[in-house]
């Protein structure tokens, strides 16, 4: 190996980046699945509630699993930051874990204004894209 190639080859990965790699491909996947169950909570809380929808306990289930899936939005973060993997992959993870966070704010917003808080939905939407593109972008070729 020359110098030049030296300089322009990446190392391989280390065990904990692999590890970290492997957690993003699959906390992804889990937290793709983990919205639809969270747009499931929403329909079942929003047609079982008795009076105001905001005081509804029929929706506790679906704010605490939104609050589940703010921590693993997290720890996606902090295994995007150990596993280095593409930009695209770093980028698609910032971004759903600022949309996760700003999400329940969203929601919040929407007992004043009701075309603010009609986004709470779209965003569940591009969150759940966002973390359907990580596996894509993550998987190795069998080839």
């Amino acid at each position: 190996m020359t110098e030049e190639n030296a300089t322009t080859e990446a190392a391989p990965a280390s065990g904990a980046r692999q590890v970290a790699a492997t957690i993003v491909r699959y906390g992804a996947m889990l937290f793709g699945t983990a919205v639809l169950v969270q747009i499931y909570l929403a329909g079942s809380g929003i047609f079982a509630a008795k009076g105001p929808v905001k005081d509804a306990t029929s929706l506790d289930p679906h704010r605490l699993l939104g609050n589940i899936l703010s921590v693993l939005a997290l720890l996606l973060l902090i295994a995007v930051i150990v596993a280095r993997p593409s930009r695209r992959v770093v980028i698609t993870v910032i971004v759903l874990f600022v949309l996760t966070a700003v999400e329940g704010f969203v929601a919040m917003a929407g007992d004043g204004a009701p075309y603010v808080g009609a986004l709470h939905p779209v965003l569940a939407v591009v969150i759940m894209g966002s973390a359907a593109l990580i596996p894509l972008w993550t998987r190795k070729d069998t080839a």
